[in-house]
């Protein structure tokens, strides 16, 4: 009896099944496997139920397509116009199970097992039905192992310049969608200016001064000026987030397991940088980071910071408060990605109450209001981490553009192990779920007492 593994079974079976079609499959595979002895990447021996393979069965060709037995069929006894009419048939009845055959889809068998389920969060059921095989493949999950091998899914460990750390490193084709994810939840992720990071530390160049020039009479010698460089260091931090999912490993589960624990990783990864890019406060709370509202307030005198001192309530501010925050932004600041960026709460209770207020509103605008909020023609985004209740001498919306004021170093992508018994999983059938993930934030223009930065706040 010969020994082979699982990948050679899947093919020697796929050209068993390129011979013999979809009609003598079975019966062939039947007998190849009696005298095979298949086996997992560990060389142990698997049962035929615990194989798992996908073979492309193609339909009988028209040559195995048999004529009726009762069609007319010429013979020499026959007139001649009945034999010319039987070859007729004949011919159309062979042509039209060429075209049959031609046209007929091909099968697939992937390992017996139906992809049932829908993504609510992944771009397919098929994506989440992939993820979640690399899921149980990480947990070690024997026939996930062989299936994520078998169709190019690499349940990659830890290295050394990512920081080994235990658990696997999500593969590119999932990691892209987890970004995807972060960045449809996560605002500040998706409009600060992205630093990739090849190793824990980063430093990049920045001009605090520019040239100057200066007037010059006739024959006299200029005045000499330089730009003045410091540097912003990026240094990853490490975060983490755990979490439990159901124990149900049944395949049936698959799809909802890859799209439940895709979605929570990603959020809560998202929820940590909001909170970190706008609130860190430099604690360990947030890695030692210091966000933008933070970072702004601890300015001296800042000239970017619009206060609105007369107010008591969201119902005291009014367009002439709204007006002077907005004149506090630098021309150059006025890009196509200035947005607002306050909580949900805010926009309502203060900022739509000054557009209503206005007048010249319809009952069509009230009733169906905007998909995308927006403020004097710049786009509003919620940022939920923000203030949602009036508090007095506190910044409850910031205004520019962020992507020149704040980096977001990304050191590495996000990592995941699972355990058993952690967090009470054995109790409770369900299995701890840990992401890893490493970022920094450095919001470092700001500008000064004297000059407003890129980003303005709003102080009530």
């Amino acid at each position: 009896m010969k020994t082979k593994s699982v990948s050679e079974v899947q093919a020697d079976l796929q050209k068993i099944a390129d011979q013999k079609g979809a009609a003598g499959f079975e019966q062939a595979k039947a007998l190849y496997l009696e005298g095979v002895l298949v086996t997992d990447a560990e060389g142990n021996p698997l049962a035929p139920d615990q194989i798992a393979y996908e073979v492309k069965l193609m339909p009988a060709t028209a040559a195995e397509v048999e004529v009726e037995e009762d069609a007319v069929k010429p013979s020499d006894e026959m007139p001649i116009e009945d034999a010319e009419k039987a070859v007729r048939n004949t011919v159309q009845k062979t042509i039209a199970a060429e075209v049959k055959a031609a046209a007929a889809p091909r099968i697939t068998m992937p390992d017996q097992i139906k992809i049932d389920g829908r993504a609510r969060h992944l771009k397919s059921a098929e994506e989440a039905y992939r993820f979640g095989r690399f899921i149980m493949a990480a947990r070690g999950h024997r026939k996930s192992l062989d299936w994520c091998q078998s169709n190019g899914i690499v349940t990659k460990g830890h290295t050394e310049s990512v920081n080994s750390a235990g658990g696997f490193l999500v593969p590119d084709e999932f990691e892209s969608s987890l970004i995807s994810l972060r960045e449809r939840y996560g605002v500040f992720r998706r409009n600060a200016k992205n630093v990739p990071m090849s190793s824990d530390t980063r430093r990049m160049p920045r001009r605090k001064t520019t040239l100057t020039a200066y007037a010059v009479g006739e024959a006299a010698a200029g005045t000499e000026s330089q730009q003045v460089f410091d540097q912003v260091n990026l240094v990853a931090q490490k975060f983490m987030v755990l979490t439990t999912a159901s124990n149900e490993l049944n395949e049936d589960a698959i799809v909802n397991l890859g799209d439940d624990i895709a979605n929570e990783i990603a959020y809560a990864f998202a929820l940590k940088e909001d909170e970190c890019g706008f609130n860190g406060d430099g604690t360990s709370t947030y890695g030692g980071i210091v966000g933008v509202i933070p970072e702004i307030e601890g300015i001296s005198s800042a000239a970017g910071i619009s206060d609105a001192a007369l107010t008591s309530a969201y119902s005291d501010f009014d367009m002439a408060d709204l007006m002077a925050f907005v004149a506090k932004l630098p021309a150059y600041a006025d890009s196509p990605n200035c947005k607002f960026y306050c909580s949900k709460a805010f926009y309502h209770a203060c900022l739509e109450r000054l557009v209503y207020a206005s007048g010249g509103v319809t009952a069509r605008e009230l009733k169906d209001g905007t998909a995308t909020p927006t403020l004097l023609g710049y786009p509003v985004e919620y940022v939920q981490v923000m203030r949602k209740t009036f508090t007095a001498d506190t910044i409850q919306c910031l205004f520019g553009d962020l992507a020149m004021a704040a980096y977001f170093g990304d050191r590495r992508q996000t990592s995941i192990a699972f355990s058993d018994s952690a967090l009470n999983a054995f109790e409770q059938d369900e299995v701890a779920v840990r992401g890893t993930e490493r970022f920094d934030i450095k919001c470092a223009n700001l500008g000064d007492a004297t000059d407003a930065g890129p980003i303005v706040a709003l102080k009530l």
